[in-house]
């Protein structure tokens, strides 16, 4: 897909089209949202790439659909634009979808709340970091790959 890292290994092995804006979201700002399938949801979602984001969230209709709330996690309250948001870490598989090359499928932290009243969003720490990604604005590729 990409150049090859120093060890010879393919720097990304799936590319997917991302969307500027989300057509469901009032936002209409310039993003990056990429497909997704969170668990075994049994289709696609976009989520919004957040680079700044200390955690990954899903969506709450998602979390509620997946079973994630009231699960083992860590329960934390995390800063959000829409204010502090009492929810918990909690372990899911998600799985990156490519439209050419391979998707990835990896287990990711994600904060889940009930109170979540905005979509889903893909953050550095249990997520991101386990990913290596490249964007390409011109052509809105993203390209995507295991570490």
């Amino acid at each position: 897909m990409l150049t090859l890292t120093s060890d010879g290994t393919a720097f990304t092995t799936g590319r997917t089209r991302f969307l500027d804006e989300d057509p469901a979201s009032p936002e209409k700002s310039p993003k990056v949202y990429v497909k997704i399938e969170p668990g075994d949801f049994g289709s696609f979602v976009f989520a919004q790439l957040d680079t700044g984001a200390a955690w990954s969230i899903l969506d709450s209709q998602i979390a509620e659909e997946l079973a994630l709330f009231d699960g083992p996690g860590q329960p934390i309250t995390v800063d959000t634009r829409f204010g502090p948001m009492r929810g918990s870490l909690e372990r899911t598989n998600i799985t990156m979808l490519a439209d050419e090359g391979e998707s990835i499928e990896f287990e990711a932290t994600v904060f889940v709340s009930r109170e979540w009243p905005a979509g889903s969003f893909l953050g550095y720490a249990g997520l991101l970091e386990r990913v290596r990604f490249a964007v390409d604005p011109q052509q809105n590729f993203f390209y995507f790959g295991p570490c």
